[in-house]
């Protein structure tokens, strides 16, 4: 039989990337976690990490654990949940704090703050907009409990919601779209270029050009979003941007040899109710789904 002490550990483990740092946080033993893990293992039949390679890599779940790790969150949330309501403590507020990052779509962040409102009306949500500088910052002074933001697939307390390519932007008339598609890095350096100053990927993009030996043509500098969309629209220019922000009426052009993509998610901090990372996590990928 299944229990949830077992599940624990292994949404700990996940979390925390091993065994050794998830027996620190849950102040418990090492051996505690590992025995956990494999009477889990036993009751379902299959492995749930792949413990292939060095013997030092971070523990990493199999496509069949990642599976069951989101359902062992489920099934967390739900017994958190049903606590709180026998102990009387359902209709009791709670604050949370959000971070957001400045480069996701202005629709899908309305409409996934409207639909967790909605959802859950006893959790007072607050945010905080900034740069992915600020927002890691912020966080890491604990001043936020949760994050929207970029994550990497060794993140602690993380759940990844997507990826998407950085991709050239143009508009429906620009010669880029006679490239069935697709151009080549060294093609960007034939049109103007407007630059997302704000762009997290920034550093990272200037260092993949430079390797490739690709100098820009930059027409210009913007920090707004909007303003660097509305130029592209109304010119030959062209702009760097992931691919959800691309608004309606441009067209994305995948960029051959540039290969650089974000992974967006929420990061908490350890305590914040599991019922509310969850419910955050469905309106986001509502809001995403309508987008």
């Amino acid at each position: 039989m299944l229990k949830t002490q077992h599940l624990r550990f292994l949404v700990a483990v996940v979390d925390y990337g091993s065994a050794i740092k998830a027996a620190e946080r849950l102040h418990i033993s090492q051996p505690t976690i590992s025995a956990g893990l494999k009477a889990l293992e036993e009751e379902l039949g299959g492995g749930l990490f792949d413990r292939s390679g060095p013997s030092n890599r971070p523990l990493r779940l199999t496509l069949k654990g990642q599976r069951f790790y989101q359902r062992a969150l489920n099934i967390l949330e739900q017994c958190e949940s049903a606590l709180e309501e026998f102990a009387g403590q359902s209709t009791e507020k709670v604050k949370i704090i959000l971070g957001v990052i400045d480069t996701l779509p202005q629709d899908v962040v309305v409409d996934a703050l409207l639909l967790f409102k909605a959802a859950e009306p006893n959790v007072s949500l607050n945010w905080w907009e900034g740069s992915s500088r600020k927002v890691t910052s912020w966080f890491s002074q604990e001043r936020l409990d949760i994050v929207w933001n970029n994550v990497g697939d060794l993140t602690p307390n993380a759940k990844l919601l997507w990826r998407e390519r950085l991709v050239a932007v143009v508009n429906p008339d620009h010669p880029y779209i006679k490239t069935a598609g697709t151009i080549s890095i060294r093609d960007l350096a034939k049109y103007p270029f407007i630059h997302r100053s704000r762009c997290e990927l920034d550093p990272l993009g200037q260092a993949r050009l430079k390797g490739a030996g690709v100098k820009l043509n930059v027409q210009g500098r913007v920090e707004r979003e909007d303003l660097a969309f509305r130029l592209v629209k109304h010119s030959q220019s062209f702009t760097l941007a992931p691919e959800k922000l691309v608004p309606p009426g441009l067209i994305s052009v995948e960029v051959s040899g540039l290969n650089i993509e974000r992974n967006i998610g929420l990061q908490w901090q350890v305590g914040t109710p599991l019922r509310v990372i969850s419910a955050l996590t469905s309106a986001i990928e509502q809001a995403v789904g309508k987008a």
